[in-house]
């Protein structure tokens, strides 16, 4: 019999709230079905799944994914289709009383279906900070006691609005499913607690086994069915595939394509932006970015020569803009940034333009899916390449439409990286031009990866990769020195380094704010990366932030590291520890750049610093603005490797 509400049931389901339970477990929790609640602040990663089919429950097996039976999820004999609901779904989580404000509402934005198991997997609008995820445990064996929770209907409760957990024997185990029977402790199983977690519990943090999936109800309120019996299907060896499909993972373009440039029309607008204007164009299905399984893309954003000084905000289409700028411009400049940018539920973008009359064009460099790719590594920032002495090349400037070609695996990188997460500085330009660049020996990328201006312009890009770990850029532009220095790199495969949860742009810090003072010559800023989402200590393993130096008083940079020990001189203050991130010039309005880093990690031994820190330094004599913000973080899922 299904656990899913009757229709009747399903109409007094929609009134109550959807709500979501816990990261540690009671073993004298009651029943399912019975009438005492589970202690407050228990099985926290149980969720409830509220839809217009009615509610069932769910188990949270990762910050933005539930796992739970695919007939929660579509009508009596249709398949989950993968991709966005075909009806509005809410997920509660972290709340064991539906009554109470705690936790998390949030909604489904993508469906997994397993290929031949009543599961899904549903993806969240945002991660669900401060609820542990549940990690799979070790196969049932028959006898052993496990715990079973869900939002269901209890004995003598119709639609109640606590979580109930209780005791179950396991009685059989086959290869896709569980049997259990709550005869012995009088607990069942009941309409409403379909795809509740079957959980074990002991010493350590509990484990998910199973997944509830149908019962005969017995001891349920209104029946009369009196077995207590009831069939779980198995997630225990669904690892490799949860893994697979929550992962983020990068798939870089070669060649890049073109989303919006308003001086062709690509992109569906034609004509400079002027004053404060909006302007929406699509990202899927185009420039070579898939139509389904993209969740971002990496995109170069560039002003072209504006009439006055000028900012630009990226973002989805469809959501709140942020109050944070993708690029500032100057008069008459052309420049450009890198960001990672969230697609929107229509598949669009919009670029938010304020300030004199420019031209915007906005091209994609790869995209993030959970199908294929690979992970990401954070590294130490490492200076690799530089024209001006000859490290890691040849002495000499790149000539107009000259090209060069970097070797950047054998240190930081391994071999086998796709591609490489470096900053790019462009130095002693006599006026602007433009970069492309593409994996050696494949095809020529036309596209633009970085605009410069006339002095020093520095850049965070990501780079492909030939076999042999090596890049050509090309100089389209007067003759330059190019200095790289590694941040990170892509693995070759979704299973090794960490994947990317890309959030709202989410601003850290503002130095201007309140009337603030600018960060002083060799000054440091300490930022925990970890508050500004509510993430757990240690379950970041990098950032991808943008950093952006406003008003500089004199020549130099910025420095970005992990948290950690820090040698000083005496009376000098901090050492620079890291290379640079953000060259700027004195005057400039501001400078705006994608930085890749790794973050503090407290894991007890010293040097190793504050889970989530990083420290910002101003490598010049002079003082500047800094402002901060988190476009995602880096997260290990368990079974990946390093």
């Amino acid at each position: 019999m299904r656990l899913t509400r009757s229709r009747r049931a399903r109409r007094a389901a929609l009134l109550a709230v959807a709500v979501a339970a816990g990261a540690t477990i009671s073993s004298t929790a009651q029943a399912v079905s019975g009438v005492t609640p589970v202690p407050s602040g228990t099985y926290l990663f149980t969720a409830k799944i509220q839809s217009d089919l009615g509610a069932c429950s769910a188990a949270l097996v990762d910050p933005t994914w539930v796992i739970t039976t695919a007939e929660c999820l579509t009508t009596p004999g249709q398949p989950v289709v993968a991709g966005p609901p075909t009806r509005p779904t809410n997920v509660t989580v972290g709340r064991t009383d539906l009554t109470a404000t705690d936790g998390h509402v949030m909604t489904v934005t993508s469906l997994v279906p397993h290929p031949s198991r009543n599961v899904v997997l549903a993806q969240l609008d945002r991660p669900a900070t401060g609820v542990t995820p549940i990690s799979l445990g070790a196969p049932a064996t028959a006898g052993e006691q496990l715990m079973a929770a869900g939002f269901g209907r209890t004995a003598t409760e119709w639609v109640p609005d606590k979580l109930h957990a209780g005791a179950f024997a396991v009685t059989g185990v086959a290869g896709t499913s569980v049997t259990v029977d709550g005869g012995d402790a009088a607990t069942s199983l009941c309409k409403g607690d379909a795809g509740g977690p079957l959980v074990r519990v002991g010493a350590g943090a509990p484990q998910l086994v199973a997944l509830h999936d149908r019962s005969w109800q017995g001891g349920c309120l209104a029946e009369t069915e009196t077995r207590r019996t009831a069939t779980e299907v198995r997630v225990d060896d669904l690892g490799s595939w949860i893994a697979q499909n929550t992962r983020n993972s990068y798939v870089a373009l070669n060649p890049g394509g073109v989303l919006l440039d308003t001086r062709s029309g690509v992109g569906g607008t034609t004509g400079p932006r002027t004053g404060a204007v909006t302007t929406d164009f699509q990202a899927l299905g185009v420039g070579g970015v898939p139509a389904t399984g993209v969740t971002a893309v990496l995109a170069d954003i560039t002003a072209i020569r504006p009439t006055t000084d000028v900012y630009l905000t990226v973002y989805p289409q469809g959501s709140p803009r942020p109050a944070t700028s993708s690029l500032n411009a100057s008069t008459g400049e052309t420049i450009s940034t890198t960001q990672v940018v969230k697609v929107g539920p229509t598949g669009k973008l919009s670029v938010y333009h304020q300030g004199g009359s420019t031209h915007v064009t906005v091209d994609v460099h790869g995209y993030f899916t959970t199908s294929g790719g690979g992970g990401l590594v954070a590294v130490k920032h490492t200076h690799m390449v530089d024209t001006r002495d000859g490290t890691g090349t040849t002495t000499g400037t790149i000539p107009t439409n000259g090209s060069r070609t970097f070797t950047l695996t054998g240190g930081v990188i391994p071999a086998g990286a796709t591609s490489a997460l470096v900053d790019v500085v462009v130095a002693n330009a006599a006026h602007g031009g433009y970069l492309s660049a593409y994996a050696t020996g494949g095809p020529a990328d036309p596209s633009s990866m970085m605009d410069y201006a006339a002095g020093f312009t520095s850049q965070g890009l990501s780079v492909k990769l030939s076999a042999a770990g090596q890049v050509t850029f090309v100089n389209r532009g007067p003759a330059v020195h190019l200095v790289i220095r590694v941040q990170g790199y892509v693995a070759a495969s979704p299973t090794q380094g960490a994947d990317l949860r890309v959030t709202q742009p989410t601003q850290v810090v503002d130095t201007r704010a309140n009337g603030g003072a600018p960060l002083k010559a060799k000054g440091e800023l300490f930022l925990n990366l970890n508050t500004a989402l509510g993430i757990p200590e240690n379950a970041m393993d990098g950032a991808l932030i943008s950093v952006t130096a406003v008003h500089p008083t004199a020549n130099g940079f910025l420095t970005v590291e992990k948290d950690g020990m820090f040698a000083y001189t005496v009376p000098g203050g901090p050492v620079v520890g890291n290379t640079s991130v953000s060259n700027f010039a004195a005057g400039h309005l501001a400078r705006t750049t994608m930085v890749v880093t790794r973050v503090g990690r407290d894991t007890g031994r010293i040097g190793d610093g504050r889970s989530g820190v990083i420290r910002i330094l101003n490598a010049s004599s002079g003082t500047v603005h800094v402002v901060v913000t988190l476009h995602g973080w880096f997260n290990k899922p368990a079974g990946s490797t390093p």
